[in-house]
């Protein structure tokens, strides 16, 4: 016996499928098919055509997508933030309290956050596109029914609630399709489209005061009613990515390694013999259909292929066997189907959202995940393929992972979140007014949200640029931009100048620039990117609870003081403790981190002392009879 067939005869001598799949012993030392016929490769469908898609063009009309998410944010924003100019005028035209009509702005701002889960759900099944044009006739729609409003409750329905749901429509698929066309000049991309938000606020502020003067709050919103109409026509471009033609030389790679497998199950091969016997040995099976190339390649593949002992308790399966066999001549094309940072995948039959990546606003190639090539960035791992479309349900409760809230750091980050929101539109609806308190005139006083728009601009530029370099602290600039913006709110009823006032403006727009920069580049740190859609959805629901009751809140407690004071005050002390719960952060996060490797580590040693004692009790047993064959000798 050689050398090498001495190595051989540790393998086992036979394994045979049965009816039911599995791999058993059997003294003719083959491998037989399952009564039910062929075993395919799972990992390979064949059957219909396969077409992979194509990578994100990372331009192109990538370009034209993040021009179209741009004016939506323009639009979008600018009406939102300009609502403090409409304030005074509600109150007039319906005779209502500081607290009543701030829900106006209040209903507008939290329902289009508030409902971001089921605007998700709404993109998986029916794709941005669709989903952004159907905001764009609600918004437009709600706008020119507003006003009608005989009364306060119906404005707030109309211009609050509709005209919400309408922005979180188009809001949202354009964020996503941002996403969905870069990769490598996501951060540049992001950057671009978000912008839209701030010279929103620039232009809509002295062109809402304009309207106002010219036209009256009826007049004035039945021309921003008209202006909505135009994300309609931005929302047309957001083309899915389409698939790229398939590859002919894989297709027909499939298709004979399909054949293959067929043709193992169907006929009896001895594995011994193809394992010892070089390859002109291996048996003929009953088809021709396996080519001299082929038996090649199952040769090269078995021979080298470990077959362990059915004893161990393992089972193979005819299709485990030639799975294993042909898995890696499809390395490349699995790579196109399930997803790889190398060569990401973009279906058009995979929902949008459930890429991990795609709330991700900076570059993923600082990402981890996407520099180990793991996997994670843009797979779909553990989610629907092309033939399990999912429900509206399914999609919804996709959204939501409740162990997250388990988490102390997710806790915690979320509370911060909500305070900020709590305080967030606050300066936005009553900076306005304050200032015409003051003796300014409305031009001027309107300029102030321009100041706020112009320098979030300039702020996320900037936010964007500096958290792509590898020594910048994301969380540690989130709080101090945070504690600052917060701190400069508290002292707004002592800004009696306007200069004073133009000064606190810029601090705080670029102090929020920061925040909705860097919120989704801090959950990933903080909880990995496989959470960020999770994570992203919950905080959005927070955030949205705190928008809908923070100017409301703070405007009953000015109707009952009689001044604003108290609604900045409440707005500074909420912003300020939002960046200061975040302080210790980061040391929670790597303390539950350490906490939750040491479970995992125990969990497996628990699992790992059956196995070890199964393992010396079938090493005593082998020994015995070893002792005994001996003394029988």
């Amino acid at each position: 016996m050689t050398k090498e067939n001495e190595n051989i005869d540790d393998t086992p001598k036979t394994i045979r499928a049965t009816t039911d799949g599995t791999a058993n012993k059997n003294e003719n030392n083959n491998i037989r098919a399952t009564q039910n016929g062929a075993a395919l490769v799972e990992d390979i469908t064949i059957k219909e055509k396969v077409a992979h898609p194509g990578a994100p063009p990372d331009g192109g009309w990538g370009w034209v997508v993040v021009a179209s998410s741009f004016t939506i944010s323009l639009l979008v924003d600018g009406v939102c933030f300009s609502f403090g100019i409409f304030f005074d005028e509600f109150r007039e035209e319906f005779g209502t309290s500081k607290g009543t009509t701030s829900w106006i702005g209040s209903v507008l701002n939290g329902s289009y956050l508030i409902f971001g889960p089921i605007f998700s759900a709404l993109v998986n099944m029916y794709g941005c596109r669709n989903v952004a044009l159907g905001g764009a006739v609600l918004a437009s729609v709600a706008f020119f029914l507003s006003t009608f409003s005989p009364n306060i409750g119906v404005l707030i329905f109309t211009y609050g609630f509709l005209g919400g749901l309408g922005f979180g429509l188009m809001y949202l698929p354009a964020i996503v399709m941002v996403g969905y066309y870069f990769e490598r000049r996501r951060a540049l991309a992001t950057g671009i489209a978000c912008c839209g938000s701030g010279i929103g606020a620039f232009l809509f502020a002295p062109f809402t005061e304009y309207l106002l003067h010219e036209y009256g709050w009826r007049g004035a919103t039945w021309i921003i009613s008209a202006l909505l109409c135009h994300s309609f026509a931005s929302a047309i471009f957001f083309r899915p990515l389409t698939p790229a033609a398939p590859e002919a030389s894989m297709l027909e790679m499939g298709e004979r390694h399909e054949e293959a497998v067929r043709l193992i199950d169907d006929d009896i091969i001895d594995m011994t013999d193809v394992r010892r016997s070089p390859k002109e040995n291996i048996p003929e099976p009953k088809s021709s259909l396996i080519s001299e190339k082929l038996k090649s390649e199952i040769y090269q593949r078995l021979t080298t292929m470990p077959i362990e002992d059915s004893s161990a308790g393992q089972q193979y399966t005819p299709s485990d066997t030639a799975r294993l066999a042909f898995s890696q001549d499809f390395s490349r094309y699995h790579r196109f189907k399930e997803g790889h940072p190398g060569e990401p995948t973009h279906r058009p039959s995979v929902p949008p959202l459930q890429r991990q990546d795609i709330f991700y606003s900076g570059s993923i190639w600082h990402l981890k995940e996407f520099r180990e090539k793991t996997g994670a960035v843009g797979s779909q791992k553990n989610l629907a393929t092309s033939s399990d479309k999912k429900g509206f349900v399914q999609s919804f409760v996709s959204v939501f992972d409740i162990s997250l809230l388990k988490s102390p750091t997710f806790l915690i980050y979320g509370a911060s979140c909500f305070l900020c929101m709590f305080g967030f539109f606050v300066p936005f609806i009553y900076i306005p007014t304050h200032a015409i308190d003051l003796g300014l005139d409305s031009t001027s006083a309107a300029f102030l949200i321009s100041i706020i728009g112009i320098t979030n601009t300039v702020g996320r530029v900037a936010v964007g640029f500096v958290s792509d370099q590898t020594w910048a602290d994301c969380l540690l600039i989130n709080n101090v931009a945070l504690i600052c913006g917060g701190v400069a709110t508290l002292f707004v009823p002592y800004y009696t100048y306007y200069y004073l006032l133009a000064i606190y403006a810029a601090i705080f727009g670029s102090a929020i620039a920061v925040f909705v920069s860097l919120r989704s580049i801090i959950m990933v740190e903080l909880m990995g990117l496989e959470k960020l859609t999770t994570a992203f959805g919950f905080v959005i629901m927070c955030q949205g609870m705190s928008s809908l009751l923070g100017p409301p809140v703070a405007g009953a407690i000015s109707d009952y003081t009689g001044n604003y004071n108290a609604a900045f005050y409440l707005a500074g002390v909420s912003l300020t403790l939002s960046g200061l719960i975040c302080l210790p952060l980061r040391r929670i996060a790597s303390w539950e981190t350490g906490k939750q490797k040491l479970a995992a580590s125990r969990e497996r040693s628990k699992n790992n002392r059956p196995l070890e004692a199964k393992k010396e009790y079938e090493l005593l047993d082998v020994n015995s009879f070893k002792d005994t064959t001996k003394v029988g000798v």
